[in-house]
C-alpha cells in the first residue's frame, strides 16, 4: 500500500507512506529557499518518489490535503512572500474598508495584482468569479489537474481529505498513543471550523464530538503579532518568547481588554462579548499599554482558555489523555499548561503540529477510512527528508573553494567535536537525514557549549540574527532528563515545555528561557539518532554537561538548511565557527 500524501498551503509538503509506515516527509520550502512557501509542492513530492525508487504508476493513491484550499494566498504566496508592510496594508486597503461597508475585492488589490503574484504551478483563469471570489469546486479540479499533469496518473487514485481530519488525524495516529483519547484541534481557519473536538481510539478511529468557527484564539494571536510589529503566521513563537519577561502589573492591565471575549458553551470556545475585528479593535484598546504586557496577557488568556476547555470535555467524557493538534499547538507554553493540570494524565503534541503537517494527516485519514485493519504506525522519528554523501560535500566544497579559505578535517573524531564545543567553538552539524518540520533535532543543528550564556547572546547576534529576548532549547541525554527537568515525560520533538531544576539553570542557562526558567527539551535516546547521542556523551565526558544548546541550521528568515551547499552558505554568512559533515570538519583558520 503505497500512498503520496499532498498539501498546498502555508508550508507546504509531501509525504509517502508504504504499508502504513511514513517512509518521507519534506517541506517545498527546503528546496524553493523560501520560508512557509505555499503551492504545489513538486519539488517535494518529486523528492519522495525519487527516494523510495517509485514511479506515480506505484501509487495506490494520492491524497489531497484539504477540501477549500486559500486559492488567493496560494496565489501570492501569501505567508512566504508577504512583508509586515503589506500584512499591514491588507488590513487598511481591504479589511478596513469591508468592514465599514464599502465594496472591496481581495483579488483586485492583491491576488490579481501582478506585484504579489508568484505561484507559476496553476491555472488560476477559471478560479475566480466577476467579484474576485473563490470558485472552490473549480481549484479543487485545478489542483486534481495539475497532479495528473505532473504525474500522469488518472484521477481515479486522487483523493481529498478535510483539513480538519488532517490535523486531528495527525495528532493521534502520529502520536505513540492508542488509547482512548481526547483529540483538540485549534488553528484560524479551516474548511468547515477553526477548532474541534473528537474521541478516539485505535480500533474504531476518531469521533468528532463539536466544532465551531468562533474560536478566535489563533485569530488574537495573529494579529496581536502584526500590531507588535511581528509577521503574522510565522512570528507567534516571538510574542510567546517575550511573554515571559513582562511584570505582572503590565500584565493585568493588559488582561482586562481580553475579558468576556470568548466562552466556553457546548463544549467549544465561542464568541462571548462580540467585537468588529481583530485587528483595529485591539490597536485602540492597546493604546498605551507595554508591548511585553501585552504578550504576557494574550499568553495568559490563551493558557487559561484553553486549560477550561479541555477540563470541560475530560470532565464530560471522564477521558484524561490529550491529542493537540493544529496551529496552537504549537504554542509550547501552552501545551505545558495543560500537560501540568492535575486532571490530566498526558498531553501529546506531535512536531509541526500546523499547516506543515497536513499531507501525513491526510494519508493516515484516508488509510484509517479505507483500509481500518492497516496498522497505521507513528511517527518514530522526523528524521525524513535527503540525506547527502561525501562526494556532495567534497563537490560543494570545490564549488565554494573551501578548502583554500578554511581548514578541513576528514573524518573527525566524535570526541574531537565534543572538544570544540567545551571549548565554546559554536557549530553546524549537517548529517544523515534532514529532520521533517521547524524543529532541528541534531541533523541540521547550530550546536554550542549550554553552560556558557555568552553563546546565547553569540548566537542571537552574530549567527542567527534573531530578537535579544528569544531563548534557545537543550538537547538531553535521557538518562540526564530528571536532572534538568521536573516531572519529565517522553519529549522527543521538542513540542512541550517544562519547569527546571536549579541544575538546570546552571548547566543549561544558556538554552533555557532567562526570564521563567522553562525549558524546551528533546530527550534523545540513542535509538533515536546514535550519532548525536554519542556526541553528547562525549561532551558530557569532558564537561559533565549532559545536553548542548541545539538551535535550526538557517540564518533568520531562511528555511532550515537541506543540503552541503545550504550549510556552508549558511556557515560563510555568519560568524559559525565550522560546521560537521558525517565525513568532514570544516573550521575557520
Amino acid at each position: 500500500m503505497k500512498i503520496l500524501g499532498i498539501s498546498d498551503s502555508h508550508e507546504a509538503a509531501a509525504c509517502l507512506f508504504i504499508d502504513g509506515e511514513l517512509i518521507c516527509a519534506v517541506a517545498e520550502e527546503r528546496f524553493s529557499k523560501l520560508k512557509s512557501d505555499m503551492g504545489y509542492p513538486l519539488k517535494a513530492i518529486d523528492y519522495c518518489l525519487s527516494f523510495s525508487d517509485l514511479s506515480p504508476n506505484d501509487l495506490d493513491a494520492v491524497v489531497l490535503a484539504t477540501l477549500n484550499s486559500p486559492a488567493s494566498h496560494i496565489r501570492t504566496k501569501r505567508e512566504a512572500t508577504f512583508t509586515i508592510e503589506d500584512w499591514v496594508d491588507e488590513q487598511n486597503l481591504y479589511w478596513k474598508k469591508k468592514l465599514n461597508g464599502e465594496a472591496v475585492s481581495y483579488h483586485k488589490i492583491f491576488s490579481n495584482n501582478t506585484k504579489y503574484i508568484k505561484d507559476q504551478y496553476y491555472n488560476f483563469s477559471d478560479i475566480f468569479d466577476s467579484n474576485g471570489e473563490v470558485n472552490q469546486e473549480a481549484f479543487r479540479n485545478e489542483r486534481v489537474r495539475k497532479v495528473e499533469e505532473h504525474l500522469n496518473i488518472k484521477n481515479e487514485i486522487i483523493h481529498f481529505a478535510t483539513h480538519e481530519q488532517c490535523h486531528s488525524y495527525y495528532g493521534y495516529y502520529g502520536s505513540e498513543l492508542r488509547k482512548d483519547a481526547l483529540v483538540f484541534t485549534c488553528e484560524g481557519e479551516g474548511d468547515y471550523s477553526n477548532s474541534t473536538v473528537s474521541i478516539a481510539n485505535s480500533l474504531n478511529g476518531l469521533k468528532e464530538i463539536c466544532n465551531t468557527k468562533e474560536n478566535h484564539l489563533a485569530h488574537f494571536y495573529r494579529y496581536i503579532t502584526l500590531i507588535l510589529g511581528m509577521k503574522p503566521n510565522q512570528h507567534e513563537y516571538k510574542v510567546m518568547g517575550l511573554a515571559p519577561y513582562a511584570s505582572d502589573y503590565e500584565k493585568q492591565k493588559c488582561l482586562q481588554i481580553f475579558k468576556d471575549l470568548l466562552k466556553i458553551e457546548d463544549g467549544n470556545i465561542v464568541v462571548d462579548k462580540k467585537i468588529p475585528d481583530r485587528y483595529f479593535y485591539f490597536i485602540e484598546k492597546f493604546q498605551g499599554l507595554r508591548f511585553d504586557g501585552i504578550a504576557s496577557a494574550l499568553q495568559e488568556y490563551l493558557e487559561e482558555t484553553l486549560q477550561k476547555w479541555v477540563l470541560y470535555h475530560v470532565n464530560q467524557t471522564g477521558i484524561s489523555n490529550i491529542v493537540f493538534s493544529g496551529g496552537v499547538a504549537q504554542n509550547i507554553k501552552a501545551m505545558k499548561a495543560i500537560k501540568d493540570l492535575d486532571e490530566i494524565n498526558s498531553v501529546y503534541v506531535n512536531p509541526i503540529s500546523g499547516d506543515g503537517s497536513l499531507s501525513i494527516g491526510a494519508c493516515y485519514n484516508f488509510m484509517k477510512e479505507n483500509f481500518p485493519k492497516l496498522e497505521l504506525h507513528s511517527l518514530g522519528n522526523i528524521y525524513l527528508g535527503p540525506s547527502f554523501n561525501a562526494r556532495d560535500v567534497e563537490n560543494a566544497m570545490q564549488d565554494r573553494n573551501i578548502t583554500k579559505k578554511y581548514e578541513v578535517i576528514k573524518d573527525p573524531s566524535v570526541e574531537r567535536v565534543a572538544s570544540l564545543l567545551a571549548d565554546d567553538k559554536i557549530l553546524a552539524r549537517c548529517v544523515g537525514r534532514m529532520e521533517f518540520g521547524q524543529r532541528a533535532l541534531g541533523n541540521r543543528s547550530i550546536l554550542a557549549n549550554p553552560s556558557n550564556q555568552d553563546n546565547l547572546r553569540k548566537i542571537n547576534r552574530q549567527i542567527k540574527g534573531r530578537d535579544f529576548w528569544m531563548p534557545f532549547t537543550p538537547s538531553i541525554l535521557d538518562y540526564r532528563a530528571e536532572d534538568y527537568i521536573i516531572n519529565p515525560v517522553d519529549s522527543h520533538f521538542m513540542s512541550v515545555a517544562f519547569d527546571s531544576t536549579n541544575l538546570a539553570r546552571k548547566d543549561l542557562v544558556a538554552a533555557i528561557h532567562p526570564a521563567d526558567f522553562t525549558v524546551r527539551p528533546q530527550i534523545l535516546t540513542k535509538e533515536r539518532n546514535q550519532g548525536y547521542y554519542d556526541l553528547i556523551k562525549a561532551f558530557e565526558k569532558i564537561t559533565g554537561v549532559g545536553g548542548l544548546l541545539n538551535t535550526s541550521l538557517n540564518l533568520h528568515g531562511e528555511p532550515i538548511v537541506c543540503d552541503p551547499n545550504d550549510a556552508f552558505h549558511t556557515f560563510e554568512d555568519s560568524l559559525l565557527d565550522g560546521v560537521v559533515f558525517d565525513d568532514y570538519l570544516v573550521l575557520r583558520k
